[in-house]
């Protein structure tokens, strides 16, 4: 191998240098990426907890009250099992239906079917989706259109 000159040496320092800077650059944004996501899951769980509109000097002192007790792994062991039941029965609550309406509806319906948990079926021209099924029931019906669950259980 020839010997490289002060040059060429320099520039190769210079061009791992600048790959070195280009990795940490690449994992700070990934860091700040996911940090981002995290803290949108944590606000979401306010809103799905109701509590996203109390005052934030309320919130800051029962998140204060939860730190004190988050040190004992048996509490937040609990936490986890109880909040695992509450994702478990809210996910359990909608189910599958299809709503079908005789003639075009307006883009608001559109837009409040769409916001319920429905999508488009261009193919069989239907809406479809999981939704919480008796307030789906009563904007499809009030608008005229008919609903029906998708391989709901027979009922008695």
């Amino acid at each position: 191998m020839p010997k490289l000159t002060l040059a060429e040496r320099l520039e190769r320092a210079a061009a791992r240098k600048a790959r070195a800077e280009q990795e940490a650059a690449r994992l700070k944004t990934m860091q700040r990426k996911e940090r981002t996501r995290h803290l949108i899951e944590v606000g979401g769980l306010l809103v799905k907890a109701g509590i996203d509109k109390l005052p934030t000097a309320a919130l800051y002192d029962r998140f204060l009250a939860i730190a004190a007790q988050a040190d004992d792994p048996k509490m937040v062991a609990a936490w986890e099992r109880a909040g695992s039941k509450h994702f478990q029965k809210e996910a359990d609550t909608r189910i599958v239906a299809i709503a079908r309406f005789g003639t075009k509806i307006d883009p608001e319906l559109a837009a409040t079917l769409r916001d319920m948990g429905f999508r488009w079926n261009r193919f069989l021209k239907q809406w479809e989706g999981k939704v919480d099924f008796a307030n789906a029931k009563g904007v499809v019906e009030g608008m005229g259109g008919n609903i029906q669950k998708v391989n709901a259980p027979q009922e008695k």
